[in-house]
């Protein structure tokens, strides 16, 4: 019998974390002695098709037709790191392909607005695919 690789499906695969509101205390105390609000991110995956994976959501307050970083982190990395930019819709929305591992393990998304004089930098919550052997 040969080791394939398979992607856990549904609701297994695409787990998705706590707001994050659970960001740190550090964070929110940051940002509030600095008097910034900060952006709120929505972000859900979802399978299309089998093996082909998304993340999409929406920014607000408005942020039509402009930047946004997709960062990534592998379950045994320290930190996130940026992996690509992208633009939202007219409508503050956005839809971004996001991709397993090639081998056994998890890795995370989300999503990262970089902060300006009247919004701090704002993060979504996170979004994992897991890839198992069978």
């Amino acid at each position: 019998m040969t080791n394939r690789m398979r992607l856990v499906a549904a609701a297994a695969a695409l787990l998705v974390a706590a707001p994050m509101a659970s960001l740190g205390t550090a964070h929110a105390q940051e940002t509030a002695a600095r008097g910034q609000a900060e952006r709120t991110i929505t972000i859900k995956g979802v399978e299309p098709r089998e093996g082909v994976f998304f993340a999409k959501g929406k920014v607000s307050p408005d942020y039509e037709d402009r930047f946004a970083i997709m960062q990534r982190k592998r379950k045994s990395a320290s930190s996130w790191d940026d992996w690509r930019k992208f633009k939202t819709n007219s409508e503050s929305r956005y839809r971004k392909e996001i991709k397993a591992l090639k081998r056994t393990g998890t890795i995370c998304y989300r999503v990262k607005i970089k902060g300006n004089d009247r919004f701090a930098t704002s993060y979504s919550a996170r979004v994992c695919i897991k890839t198992t052997r069978v």
